[in-house]
């Protein structure tokens, strides 16, 4: 009978952690500006909206400025060229954390990449790891206004301040409630 149990048990396993592994919720941190760089390009702070399933790495969904209602809905940078050109560009930070590129036409991607990289047409953020609950580093980078290379234009750090209930509002999608203007303002 125990030989069942077990042999019940292991085939358990798997099926669980490929549940788990599925089922990513929605999760948001918020960290304050650290560095006199980051006070001066994001003001309070940033915050994230990200999911992270039980195996898989965290998926940044939303990036905000904390005090402001600025935000973006960052891609993943997928370009293998650009990617070795930003690492290379961080030095010895090249290779940790994820790239995002920040779509100019999407939410106010327009806005950050000119807060961040004045005079660049594209930009693209390098976000160390979430879910430490330490200290994070954003790199900010553009392209260069007068053709050429890309450009590091901001190292900015930040200090981990906590991690929020997602906004419960009935019939619209967590990661939208979060980009509404009155967004953290009482009666909103």
């Amino acid at each position: 009978m125990k030989t069942v149990l077990r042999l019940a048990a292991f085939a358990a396993v798997p099926l669980l952690l490929a549940t788990g592994a599925q089922a990513a919720e929605k999760r948001m941190v918020t960290f304050d500006s650290a560095s006199p760089e980051a006070r001066q390009l994001t003001g309070a702070g940033l915050t994230f909206v990200f999911t992270k399933s039980l195996l898989g790495a965290p998926k940044v969904l939303a990036v905000r400025a904390t005090a402001v209602p600025v935000g973006i809905i960052p891609k993943p940078s997928r370009d293998g060229a650009v990617n070795r050109e930003l690492d290379r560009l961080m030095g010895e930070d090249g290779g940790r954390g994820e790239l995002f590129q920040i779509d100019p036409d999407a939410a106010e991607g327009k806005v950050m990449i000119k807060a961040f990289c004045p005079g660049s047409t594209r930009g693209w953020l390098a976000v160390s790891d979430l879910t430490s609950h330490r200290g994070l580093r954003v790199y900010a980078f553009g392209d260069n206004p007068s053709g050429g290379a890309l450009r590091i234009c901001a190292r900015m750090d930040f200090a981990f301040r906590g991690e929020w209930r997602m906004p419960g509002v009935p019939g619209i999608d967590p990661t939208k409630a979060v980009f509404k203007a009155d967004y953290g303002y009482p009666g909103s």
